[in-house]
């Protein structure tokens, strides 16, 4: 029987480099993209500045074990599609039953069936897709309301626990009404799918940029700080009042900003208020309560 290949971004985690280059060429012959870490430490960085699909992660390194990382992964909402598969030379099922309580998804030993690998890779890339589906919005790609639901209320937890600093930022295109009205909603969801590329493009990968409704949109920004979430809206503000939208042409944004660090503040209301008055005052601008 004919397997179809499927596309995946796969990091490989594995503090042994014969291990490693084995599992990689492998995975090559495959056509899957391919990253190495040798550690915990690394692995962790890299997922914090890039997107993988599934993560072969081995539990016995030093310094930091693949339990630990895989809790730290784990802790992280933005984490929640990926796939881990846990890898250990250790036999028996309570290292099998800790793996998996501390956020894998799936279990191979040492030494493994190659095939049986790939076979798990491709249900892990299956799974990957579904839960992206469930979290992405499907006209602007970026992430729904359901899931920055979830993401906030973590988020605001850690800012007071760890006395950080956490800005949200709400986006509306200005009298978008009237480009539905004019040119009809086929050019207004092209006017979306445009509008959330421009903040896509201009946010952290440790940013969280959601399409919150209609035509407005909302950016989570941990570690932020208010000076930092002005200068991101002001430059968000600039980059859609000279975009040019096909057919639709101009369309400017109004962005209402707020902020907290060691108390807690009702963001989306704040923000959503701070919104308000930057319509009130004129659109094409940025308002920070």
């Amino acid at each position: 029987m004919k397997v179809e290949k499927v596309k995946g971004n796969i990091l490989i985690v594995e503090d042994n480099p014969k291990t490693r280059k084995m599992i990689q060429r492998h995975l090559l012959r495959e056509g899957y993209e391919i990253t190495e870490a040798e550690n915990g430490k690394t692995a962790i960085e890299l997922i914090e500045h890039n997107q993988y699909d599934v993560i072969l992660l081995d539990i016995m390194m030093p310094e930091m074990s693949g339990l630990d990382v895989c809790q730290i992964l784990r802790s992280n909402p933005r984490n929640a599609s990926l796939y881990i598969i846990m890898i250990t030379a250790v036999k028996g099922g309570e290292e099998k039953v800790r793996g998996l309580d501390s956020g894998a998804d799936d279990y191979l030993e040492k030494p493994f069936d190659v095939n049986e690998m790939l076979a798990r890779i491709r249900v892990g890339l299956r799974t990957v897709k579904a839960k992206r589906d469930a979290i992405i919005d499907k006209l602007t790609q970026l992430y729904n309301r359901h899931f920055f639901d979830a993401c906030i209320i973590q988020e605001m937890n850690r800012t007071l626990r760890y006395n950080r600093h956490l800005s949200i930022l709400i986006i509306d295109l200005d009298l978008f009404k009237r480009v539905n009205d004019t040119y009809g909603h086929d050019v207004g969801d092209s006017v979306l799918s445009e509008a959330a590329s421009i903040i896509n493009k201009m946010c952290r990968q440790s940013d969280y940029p959601v399409r919150w409704g209609g035509e407005e949109f909302v950016v989570l920004l941990p570690e932020t700080n208010k000076e930092g979430a002005f200068r991101l809206a002001e430059k968000l503000r600039v980059e859609f009042e000279k975009h040019v939208f096909d057919i639709a042409g101009k369309v400017t944004a109004s962005i209402g900003v707020a902020s907290m660090a060691n108390e807690y503040v009702d963001l989306i209301k704040v923000a959503d208020n701070a919104l308000y008055h930057a319509k009130s005052e004129g659109r094409n601008r940025v308002v920070v309560f």
